[in-house]
């Protein structure tokens, strides 16, 4: 997922609902941190096990489809998952109210577990995390406000978007070395990178290094569906070769993407607070 700064739909109630998922989320990671050596063994007790349900439906392993989504496995999961809950929630806390914004979180990251356990049935690697239900979050952003400005660094949007078409062109069968093998194609990234903030700089006259984090502004259809048409693709792979999933639960993104869009079209909105909303500023 490209690196979202900002999101540009106005609100204009203070986000309880969104503040308390995070606050959530964060005393549950650190609740795991204090079981010491059993981290690991907390995890996959209360984590999603697709292997372990497929085997024997309890009380204990059907809980799992909702505490799966308040764990993670480190800091950098967590403040990931929280960063982009606070760009894309809050907004769309203010379109629903809470009570139905907390459904979408919630309905979103159910869903998102089901798929996971569809797209990996016969896996014994736990999925823990957010994602899933912060992307039914996004997907919900996305139906509201297609045409709204994302403000990504423009530097990393460069670098994400040349290492996108290298793995792409590598996963259709396009040997490593006519693309300049792995060392090559960084080389040239960053050299792309510098490139572009010195063309800035010398058209705008601003410093170097302002030049080379400069905000981008990009359409949030473009941005969401860049996300969700990468997790598709990689989803798809990893039913092919399950080696290529990793540990990155692609499919828990599309369920929870797809359930997310659903509720924000089907759940009763403000109509009032959308219509003054200046959704770009």
């Amino acid at each position: 997922m490209l690196p979202v700064v900002s999101h540009e739909a106005k609100t204009y109630r203070w986000p309880y609902a969104t503040v308390t998922l995070i606050g959530i989320n964060v005393l549950a990671f650190v609740f795991e941190l204090s079981v010491g050596v059993r981290f690991v063994p907390f995890l996959q007790e209360w984590g999603l096990v697709p292997a372990r349900i497929s085997a024997e439906v309890t009380g204990h392993n059907m809980l799992t489809l909702v505490t799966a989504m308040f764990l993670h496995v480190g800091w950098i999961h967590l403040i990931g998952n929280m960063w982009f809950l606070f760009v894309f929630g809050d907004a769309v806390e203010d379109a629903f109210g809470w009570r139905w914004f907390l459904a979408i979180y919630l309905l979103s990251g159910f869903f998102a577990n089901i798929a996971f356990m569809v797209g990996t049935s016969g896996s014994a690697v736990p999925a823990i995390g957010a994602s899933g239900a912060i992307a039914g979050v996004m997907g919900a952003s996305l139906v509201l406000w297609p045409t709204a400005r994302l403000k990504i660094p423009a530097v990393i949007l460069i670098a994400v978007v040349l290492y996108v078409c290298y793995d792409l062109l590598i996963a259709v069968g396009m040997p490593s070395i006519v693309l300049g093998g792995p060392i090559i194609f960084i080389v040239s990234m960053l050299g792309s990178v510098v490139w572009y903030a010195v063309r800035r700089q010398r058209r705008t006259g601003q410093g170097f290094l302002y030049s080379l984090f400069v905000m981008a502004a990009l359409p949030a259809w473009a941005v969401l569906g860049l996300f969700f048409l990468t997790n598709l693709w990689s989803g798809a792979l990893s039913v092919v070769s399950p080696a290529y999933g990793g540990a990155v639960g692609w499919w828990a993104h599309i369920g929870g993407f797809v359930a997310g869009a659903l509720c924000a079209a089907l759940f009763p909105k403000h109509p009032i607070v959308l219509k003054k909303r200046a959704v770009l500023e």
